[in-house]
């Protein structure tokens, strides 16, 4: 199969082979480490998350920059391409909300509106419409993935700082910290204005595809 495909969707093929990845190794609990008598590995297994994701999420971004160039466009592609974004994105807001870093109900919302409009898409597809992301959902998946940049960095930092953290501990950060947990906090809060804005821009794309009867 990969053979047939073009390099854009190959690209988003190994971002969503990633995902997995990446969600082991923020998995890996530390008794493994201590078990192998490595202990000093496990601190670094937050930066390695963040080299993973920062692979994948630079995956999304050359993918879609040879589609434009070339001209290439299927239908595989505008059906996986947002596929692999909502995987790789909802893996590391879960991740991130098990670990402390990011509140429940940021994960809740941004997890809620990929399930909705993802139906929304299968809706328009089936009357012939163009499914692939708008300029809502670009923004959206912008933000998001740059506060899951900074958070992860943050976590492997600090990793008992979540968001609003330099609010209330900001003595007790270096400067790069505190501007880091600052980023975070400010790209999290722009990607949850920017999903909630996607949401109400794909219903209102989509809602009169929505099929009750059938």
């Amino acid at each position: 199969m990969l053979s047939k495909m073009n390099l854009p969707n190959k690209l988003t093929m190994l971002r969503i082979i990633l995902v997995p990845i990446f969600i082991l190794v923020l998995c890996i609990p530390k008794e493994f480490f201590e078990f192998l008598k490595i202990e000093v590995a496990y601190d670094y297994m937050g930066y390695v998350a963040l080299g993973i994701f920062a692979i994948a999420a630079f995956t999304d971004f050359l993918d879609g920059r040879i589609s434009r160039s070339k001209g290439i466009v299927t239908k595989f592609g505008k059906i996986m391409d947002p596929l692999a974004d909502k995987l790789l994105v909802s893996a590391g807001f879960i991740m991130l909300t098990g670990l402390g870093i990011v509140p429940a109900f940021i994960t809740a919302i941004i997890v809620f509106r990929d399930f909705f409009v993802n139906a929304l898409r299968m809706f328009g597809s089936d009357n012939q419409k163009d499914v692939s992301a708008g300029l809502s959902g670009k923004i959206k998946t912008l933000f998001q993935m740059l506060s899951i940049v900074f958070a992860l960095l943050s976590y492997s930092m600090m990793p008992t700082m979540g968001i609003g953290s330099f609010m209330t501990t900001s003595l007790d950060m270096s400067i790069f910290e505190l501007i880091i947990n600052v980023a975070m906090s400010v790209t999290l809060i722009f990607a949850l204005i920017a999903t909630i804005w996607s949401f109400v821009d794909y219903f209102l794309r989509f809602k009169e595809d929505i099929d009750v009867e059938n």
